[in-house]
């Protein structure tokens, strides 16, 4: 009887021994799953913040890298008669292969230099040219310079659809003068109105960003209060 009941009490102790290792086991996966949780929102987080810090820098620096690639962009079909010229006809070609693409490039209706052909027409001269000027003014302004209306923008605009459809359809043929002029005032609503208003754009992105800054740590305390709601 006595060791019956020394057997019936060291198997409950057994029992009893293997539940709290399973139970201890159990806790032990749980605290890892938790543990590898937290660590994804850790690593979301920083990730987050990453491309937080891509997305400030280019809010804060939109105009300079703007007016960079528009600089670029107005240069580079300058640069291709002075290629010509120079003794480097492939680097050239490249050039004007490229603003083919963006323009007809049609000798009577572009200028020369160097004895060679400028690899876009007046018109673009004056578009190209006029955004990177313009964009180069607008940083002195751009605190106190309100967006162009669509009115405004229309209007400004016009002079150039005008004499491009006219001189399109053949009612006549326009002059380099107003090629320049009316690609000039294109330019000038093009940055008048796109410009103010990246600006509003960019400076909402920047106080959002500022917002979550203030509040670094709001992702991984919402990642710990998902993982306690969860276990």
């Amino acid at each position: 009887m006595g060791a019956c009941a020394h057997a019936i009490s060291h198997s409950i102790n057994f029992a009893e021994g293997v539940r709290q290792r399973a139970a201890a086991r159990s806790n032990q996966m749980e605290s890892r799953i938790s543990a590898g949780n937290l660590i994804s929102a850790g690593e979301r987080t920083r990730l987050e913040r990453g491309v937080d810090r891509v997305v400030a820098v280019w809010a804060r620096h939109w105009l300079a890298s703007l007016n960079v690639l528009t600089g670029l962009f107005a240069a580079l079909p300058l640069l291709a008669p002075w290629l010509m010229a120079s003794g480097h006809p492939r680097l050239a070609e490249i050039i004007y292969l490229a603003y083919r693409f963006v323009c007809h490039q049609k000798p009577e209706r572009s200028f020369f230099v160097f004895g060679h052909q400028i690899a876009y027409c007046q018109r673009d001269l004056a578009i190209y040219t006029g955004v990177f000027v313009l964009g180069l003014v607008y940083a002195l302004v751009r605190r106190s310079l309100h967006p162009l209306s669509w009115r405004g923008a229309f209007l400004l605009a016009l002079p150039m659809a005008v004499d491009g459809t006219t001189q399109l359809v053949g009612l006549r043929e326009s002059t380099w003068q107003l090629r320049l002029v009316t690609g000039m005032l294109f330019a000038l609503a093009t940055v008048w109105f796109v410009y103010p208003r990246l600006e509003l754009g960019f400076a909402e992105i920047r106080a959002v960003l500022a917002r979550r800054e203030q509040s670094p740590n709001e992702s991984v305390m919402s990642a710990r209060e998902e993982v306690c709601r969860g276990s």
